[in-house]
This record gives structure tokens, sequence and C-alpha cells, in this order.
């Protein structure tokens, strides 16, 4: 990637900042290409690579005549804007975690379920691999659970599930020191693996969708009782 290359990337991710923030609105015209390239302390040249890229992601629209006007992203945008506004933070960032673990509950027993129904002999190998698999922190074992679930939603032979979990896994993985601060411990995790393992090899769907429902929920209320907790904390914190 050149200097160019990187320079509209960091350009994009500001403009996308300000759009996922609220500082352009759905409908607003952003100001013309030359005030916007002053503003931003880049060329014309790079300004038009870095809202392309804001384009082909469905954040604004480009028309000529009408300059580039924002989007309403929950129309137009796909799941690869999850990551960015997980790293908005504050109230957007925190809803979005909310967004995905409920995400992950719903979709995660769905695919218990159609593993049940539909591994075969090699996925289940596949899956007992990913499960004995040691985990030397909280971290690893969160990655070993998401590889797990996306094995799961191969072995249901559901493509589309397949890429909705390969999308909320970046999110997650590129957050990971994050996540794990609030994720299960290791020894929960690989007891969980075991029993949906079980089920699985049972061909017991149901049982297969229970155990993941109650290990996500399980894993959500953890995750949101804790960040509940170190927000309280920052509120009550002396000021230096």
């Amino acid at each position: 990637m050149g200097p160019r290359q990187r320079i509209a990337q960091e350009v994009a991710q500001r403009l996308r900042n300000l759009i996922l923030r609220g500082e352009y609105q759905p409908g607003d015209k952003l100001p013309p290409e030359r005030r916007l390239a002053e503003n931003l302390g880049v060329n014309r040249a790079t300004l038009r690579e870095a809202l392309k890229n804001l384009e082909q992601a469905g954040l604004v629209r480009i028309r000529q005549g009408d300059g580039t006007r924002v989007q309403d992203f929950l129309q137009t945008a796909g799941l690869d804007l999850l990551a960015h506004l997980v790293s908005l933070g504050e109230t957007t960032g925190l809803s979005i975690l909310n967004d995905i673990l409920e995400f992950r509950q719903i979709v995660g027993r769905e695919v218990a379920r159609l593993a049940a129904q539909r591994a075969t002999g090699d996925q289940l190998d596949q899956l007992e691999a990913i499960a004995s698999g040691s985990s030397a922190s909280v971290e690893d074992a969160l990655v070993q659970d998401l590889d797990f679930y996306l094995q799961l939603a191969r072995a249901g032979h559901n493509t589309v599930f397949v890429l909705l979990l390969n999308s909320v896994g970046e999110a997650v993985r590129r957050f990971g020191g994050f996540f794990a601060n609030f994720n299960p411990s290791v020894e929960q995790v690989s007891a969980h693996h075991r029993e949906v393992i079980e089920a699985v090899r049972a061909g017991d769907a149901e049982a297969a969708s229970l155990a993941a429902d109650r290990h996500l929920h399980r894993g959500k209320e953890h995750m949101l009782s804790r960040l509940d907790r170190a927000s309280a904390e920052v509120l009550v914190r002396p000021e230096e």
C-alpha cells in the first residue's frame, strides 16, 4: 500500500467517525471538495479516494452536480461497519457491544441446532480439535470460542451463518483484549464446548441449542454486568 492509499484510509476513518458519531446526519451534504480537502490537510485526489471508500461502505452517495451526501447507514451499510462502531466507545460503542452479544446468542443457538442435525464425522473431529486446544489465558479462550462457533456454523452447512459469524468475529477479534476482560473463565468455555460436542455427536438438536443459548446468555449477562460496574467506577472516581 502506497503513501497516498494510507493517507486516504486515514481520511476515510476520520470522516467515518464523524458520520457515525452523528456530526453529519443522513441527507447532509459534505463541504465542497476543495474546502473539505483543505480542512483535512490533503490534496483533492486523496480526498476523492477516501470518499470513494466511504461510498463503497454505504456511508455516502457521490453525485455529480449534487456533491457528496451522507447516507443512512442503517439502510445502506453492511456488517463490515461493526468494528468501526465498536471502536467509537462511549454510548454508541456500548450499545453495539450489547447488539453483538444479543446477535451471538440468537445465531449461536441456531448454528448449534443445525450442527446437531447435519454435522459429518470430519466436522465433529474438527470441533473436537478446537475444543481440545489449550487456552493459556481468557483472551485465548475468547478466540477459541469464536473458532468453535464458526466451525459449528460450517457443520450446520449454512453459508449465510458462516459469513455473518465471520463479520462479527472480526469485530470481536479486533478488540479481543477488551472483550477478554469480561469473558467467562477458560474452564467455563472448555466445559461448554464439551457439552455442545456431546449433544452434536448424539444428534440432539434441542440439547445443543439449549447449551449454546445458556452459555451465550451467561456470557452476555457477565459482560454487561462487568461493564456496568466499570462504568460506575469511572463515575465515582475522584478527579485528579
